[in-house]
C-alpha cells in the first residue's frame, strides 16, 4: 500500500477520499471568490496519499477526486440559488433519504459561492453504481428535480462504456483552506472549518445509518434500473402535447382562426371524447377564452358558425382515442402504378418491339455497338436505359428467350393461374430409379438355396455411390429445336410472363424444363400456328438438321 501522511487527520482524509487516485481534478483558486474555478482532469499520474494531503493544505489551489466501483460515502450538490439551497430544502431532502436508511448526514458550504454539499457517510463499503441509481430513484420518486443548477448526485448514474471506460464525475474535497468551505448547522449557519471535527461528525453519522434498509433499497433500485425501458415518446403523446401548446398560446396574429378552431375541435374530439353539441360547446368556450382572441380574431361576429363547421368536419374524420375508427382507413389512396415502374416497363416493351422489327427486316447488326445504336434509335431510348436490359438484345446476355424463361421457370416462383373450384388430383407417377443407383441386385434362382448368412457381392450390399434413387434422365437438349422455338417467340414478340403462361395452359401447368422432347415439338407447332395466323400463312413445322432424338 501507498505510504500515508504522518498527520492523523491527513491519514483519515486519504483513507476516505484517496481510495481512487486516478483522473483526479484540480484548479487554481480564483482571485475573485464569485468566479467559478476552471477545473481540469489530470490523467498523466495518480494522486498519491501524501501528495493528496499536501495539495489539500495548499490554499492556492483546489483539489478533487472521483469514485471507483466501491465507496464509503456519497454527496448531494445543492447549487446556490437553486430551489433546495435553503434550510427547508435540506430538511426535505434529509426526510426523503430516511426512506432508504440514510438517517444521518453532514452539511457543509462547498465554497464562497454559497452552494451546499450534503455528505452521506457509511461505515462499510457499498457498490457505487447501485448507490447512485438508488439515490436517483429515491429523490425523483419524491418529486426532486435532479439537474445541473438545482440538485446533483455524486456518484452520478454514469453510462456503460463499450469501447472506452467512462469515469464518474469528480467533486472537490471538503473544508480546503482558502476555498470558503465550512461546516453548517441546520439553519445554514457556519460552525467552523476544522477537518478533525468534520471526521468526528462523520464517524457519528456513519455509525447511525441503517445499512440493512439501504442494501435492500439498493437491490430494488438496481433491479428497477435494469428493467426500466428506454423512454420513447409516443407519437400520440407528441401529437397531444403539440396541440396543447398551440391551444395554450392562442392567437398571436391575424389569419390564425381556422387553424386554431380546427386544432381545438380535434383536441376535444380525440382526447376529450366530445361529440355533437358537447363538442360544439367545448370548442366555442375554449376558442373565445384563448389569449389574443379579441385582438387578432376577425371572425368574432361569426365565431359560432365557424366553430360549428369545424366541429362537424372534425367529427366526421377523427374519433375518440381508444375507440373504433369511424371511417375506413384500410383502403389505399389509389391504385396507381408508380411512375418509375411504368416508365421502365414502357421502355422494355419498346426495346423488344424494336429488336423484333429489326430482326424480321434483316437489319439487326451483328456488331454490338452498331446493334445498340440501331435498337436505341428505333426504340427511342437512351444508351443508358438500353444497357440496363442487356438480356433483351445483347448476344452475350441473351442465349435465347427460352433460356431466359427456363431460368425463370426453374425458380421457386409459383404460376398465378386461376385455380379451378374442384381441382382434379394430379397423376400419380412411379419413381423409376436408375440402374446405377440400385442398392443391390436380384438373386438368381440357383442362389436361393445358398447360405443366407454368407457374404456375397451380388447380395444386397451398399452401392459405391450412396444416393437416393433418381428419376429417369431428362430429355436430351436439342439445339435446333431450341433455336426454332426461340425464333417463333421473338417473332410473336412475347414477354417471359406470356410464354410461361402459354406453356402452363397448353401442358397441364408444366414449366419449360418439365417438358419432354415431344411436348417441346408440340409447343413449336402451337407457336407456328399462332405466327401463321397473325401473318396469314399456313403453318409448317420443319426441323433443320434434326438431332438423332427427333429423327
Amino acid at each position: 500500500s501507498e505510504p500515508l501522511p504522518a498527520d492523523p487527520t491527513g491519514q483519515r482524509l486519504c483513507e476516505i477520499f484517496g481510495y481512487y487516485p486516478w483522473n483526479f481534478i484540480r484548479a487554481d483558486l480564483p482571485d475573485d471568490a464569485t468566479t467559478k474555478a476552471a477545473w481540469t482532469t489530470v490523467t498523466t499520474y495518480p494522486l498519491r496519499p501524501r501528495v493528496l494531503w499536501n495539495q489539500w493544505q495548499d490554499a492556492n489551489q483546489l483539489i478533487g477526486v472521483r469514485f471507483t466501483h466501491d465507496t464509503r460515502y456519497a454527496l448531494l450538490d445543492l447549487d446556490a440559488g437553486g430551489d433546495y439551497c435553503t434550510p427547508e430544502g435540506v430538511a426535505q431532502i434529509r426526510a426523503a433519504l430516511e426512506t432508504i436508511g440514510i438517517t444521518r448526514t453532514l452539511l457543509i458550504r462547498s465554497s464562497w459561492s454559497g452552494g451546499l454539499h450534503l455528505y452521506l457517510p457509511f461505515a462499510e463499503l457499498v457498490n457505487t453504481f447501485n448507490l447512485a441509481v438508488t439515490l436517483k430513484e429515491c429523490l425523483t420518486a419524491q418529486g426532486f428535480r435532479l439537474q445541473a443548477g438545482q440538485l446533483e448526485i455524486f456518484p452520478n448514474v454514469k453510462a456503460y462504456g463499450v469501447q472506452t471506460f467512462i469515469e464518474y464525475m469528480g467533486h472537490r474535497l471538503p473544508l480546503q483552506p482558502g476555498s470558503g468551505s465550512c461546516l453548517l448547522d441546520d439553519a445554514l449557519n457556519p460552525i467552523g472549518d476544522s477537518l478533525a471535527r468534520f471526521f468526528w461528525l462523520w464517524d457519528g453519522a456513519a455509525g447511525h445509518q441503517d445499512l440493512e434498509t439501504l442494501r435492500h433499497a439498493m437491490k430494488i433500485g438496481r433491479d428497477n434500473h435494469r428493467k426500466k425501458p428506454k423512454r420513447r415518446r409516443h407519437p400520440v403523446e407528441s401529437w397531444r402535447q403539440d396541440m396543447d401548446l398551440e391551444i395554450t398560446e392562442g392567437w398571436t396574429a391575424h389569419g390564425q382562426t381556422n387553424h386554431l378552431l380546427k386544432t381545438i375541435a380535434c383536441y376535444g374530439r380525440v382526447f376529450e371524447g366530445h361529440e355533437g353539441q358537447a363538442l360544439l360547446d367545448y370548442a366555442l368556450h375554449l376558442a373565445i377564452t384563448r389569449p389574443g382572441y379579441e385582438q387578432y380574431c376577425r371572425h368574432q361576429h361569426e365565431i359560432e358558425r365557424k366553430v360549428t363547421a369545424w366541429a362537424r368536419a372534425v367529427e366526421g374524420y377523427y374519433w375518440p382515442l381508444g375507440t373504433t375508427p369511424s371511417r375506413d382507413t384500410s383502403q389505399p389512396k389509389n391504385n396507381l402504378v408508380p411512375f418509375n415502374q411504368q416508365q421502365a416497363e414502357d421502355a422494355q416493351h419498346r426495346i423488344c418491339a424494336a429488336y423484333t422489327e429489326l430482326e424480321q427486316a434483316g437489319d439487326l447488326p451483328e456488331q454490338i455497338t452498331a446493334r445498340a445504336k440501331a435498337i436505341a434509335q428505333a426504340a427511342k431510348v437512351s444508351q443508358q436505359t438500353l444497357y440496363k436490359h442487356l438480356s433483351l438484345w445483347h448476344p452475350a446476355h441473351q442465349e435465347g428467350v427460352i433460356a431466359q424463361l427456363a431460368s425463370l421457370l426453374a425458380s421457386e416462383e409459383t404460376i398465378t393461374a386461376p385455380t379451378p373450384e374442384s381441382p382434379e388430383p394430379r397423376e400419380i407417377k412411379e419413381l423409376h430409379p436408375s440402374e446405377r443407383y440400385m442398392k443391390g441386385e436380384a438373386l438368381c434362382a440357383g442362389d436361393l438355396g445358398s447360405d443366407q448368412n454368407s457374404f456375397s457381392p451380388e447380395r444386397g450390399v451398399r452401392g459405391d455411390e450412396p444416393a437416393f434413387p433418381q428419376e429417369a434422365e431428362p430429355a436430351a437438349y436439342d439445339p435446333a429445336l431450341h433455336e426454332q422455338i426461340q425464333h417463333e417467340i421473338r417473332s410473336l414478340g412475347w414477354s417471359g410472363e406470356v410464354i410461361r403462361q402459354f406453356i402452363a395452359d397448353r401442358f397441364e401447368g408444366k414449366r419449360w424444363f418439365e417438358l419432354t422432347e415431344d411436348e417441346r415439338l408440340l409447343l413449336l407447332y402451337h407457336l407456328r400456328v399462332l405466327d401463321s395466323l397473325s401473318a396469314g400463312e399456313p403453318a409448317a413445322v420443319t426441323i433443320q438438321n434434326p438431332s438423332p432424338t427427333n429423327q
